[in-house]
């Protein structure tokens, strides 16, 4: 294997570019994947929701690529949602590779929660918070991007935050990432413009490695994150709590994870685990103090044979909420997934499971049974 030395990577990359580019040619076609979900879900009667839904997760993804005489590759990508959302452009960056490893500016996740394995799921994905579309979680208790549902995690809970990320060329199946987040933007991407630090958090840093390599037929992933935030400079500084607990209100975001899989054969076993020790803190009306700091696991088993393909996944998030409150929010799911490839870009797939929620300080809790099927494509 060829190593290269990485000295002055982003000069010697602009340099190249400039010099390579007259002959460049930028190819664009179109991806994505649309995911069509029927189901059932028993939620608590004192919530009085429908038992019976129907619903959708859609995006178009317009891609661009071309390659300079010099052998640099270039690219753009724009993700489109196809339901109405918050942020109807998901994600939109540009990204450059070459001998010198990748590139990636703009709107898209870090290289920690991009480097991330967790435990294998055929069908719907509850490290992620999907199985809410059937039982929902009424507590306080965040489940995207943050342990209490997820083990793919970001700095201070930012949401596909305008960000540089690097990635090093896989050597010894060893890779490493890092990304710089100037400002920290949980509503969902790309605000473009200039924030005051006072309320927001700033100077985010998400670092990512893993190992991948295959034995004969045994193959291996292991990866590892860490995840950094400024906090805002409110000036509120340590406050007491009703309670008497002594905050920090300007506490610096800080995180990591950890996640495996292993597989032999047809069998896939893996898990993850993520660990928010100092989160986003938030000053009550009464003087009490909530906090985000959390921490959650999965673990789950998959098999596969021919077109067919099942598992077993199960969650554990707790986040700790109230500082005055000793009870943590809780969560946990189960999902026994199945999963029938009709082709290779769409499959068939259904999970049976269950799901609950608690916040014992507020008295809120959920819990209950869902069935689901759909049509997975990809395009």
């Amino acid at each position: 294997m060829k190593k290269h030395v990485l000295l002055g990577t982003t000069a010697l990359v602009a340099a190249s570019l400039v010099s390579g580019a007259a002959n460049a040619q930028i190819e664009m076609r179109l991806g994505g994947f649309m995911n069509q979900w029927f189901g059932y879900g028993d939620n608590d009667e004192a919530f009085d929701l429908q038992d019976v839904d129907q619903w959708s997760n859609t995006e178009v993804f317009f891609l661009g690529q071309g390659t300079t005489d010099n052998g640099l590759t270039f690219g753009v990508n724009v993700q489109l949602e196809g339901n109405t959302s918050g942020d109807q452009i998901d994600e939109s960056f540009l990204f450059l590779s070459g001998d010198f490893g990748r590139i990636n500016l703009g709107s898209e996740n870090s290289a920690g929660y991009l480097m991330q394995t967790a435990a294998p799921n055929v069908a719907l994905p509850i490290n992620s918070g999907s199985q809410t579309q059937h039982i929902i979680n009424p507590t306080n208790g965040s489940l995207f991007r943050s342990p209490f549902g997820s083990t793919f995690i970001e700095p201070a809970l930012d949401n596909d935050g305008q960000k540089l990320t690097y990635f090093t060329p896989r050597f010894f199946g060893v890779q490493l990432g890092v990304s710089y987040l100037p400002d920290i933007d949980g509503t969902g991407g790309d605000r473009n413009s200039l924030i005051s630090d006072t309320n927001n958090f700033t100077n985010g840093i998400s670092v990512g490695v893993n190992y991948e390599n295959t034995f004969g037929d045994f193959g291996v992933l292991v990866s590892g994150g860490y995840y950094y935030a400024e906090a805002p400079d409110s000036g509120l500084g340590t406050v007491t709590t009703p309670g008497g607990n002594s905050v920090d209100l300007e506490e610096d975001f800080q995180a990591f994870s950890v996640g495996a899989s292993f597989t032999y054969g047809g069998f896939e076993l893996g898990g993850s685990y993520a660990n928010v020790t100092d989160g986003i803190v938030a000053l009550q009306p009464n003087g009490d103090v909530f906090t985000t700091e959390s921490r959650g696991f999965d673990v789950g088993i998959a098999y596969g044979m021919g077109p067919w393909s099942v598992s077993y996944t199960y969650y554990n998030g707790k986040e700790d909420g109230l500082v005055d409150v000793d009870d943590e929010i809780e969560h946990q799911s189960h999902a026994l997934g199945a999963r029938y490839d009709l082709g290779s870009s769409i499959a068939l797939v259904g999970t049976v499971g269950y799901s609950e929620f608690e916040e014992e300080g507020n008295g809120v809790d959920n819990d209950g049974v869902f069935v689901t099927g759909g049509v997975a494509i990809s395009f």
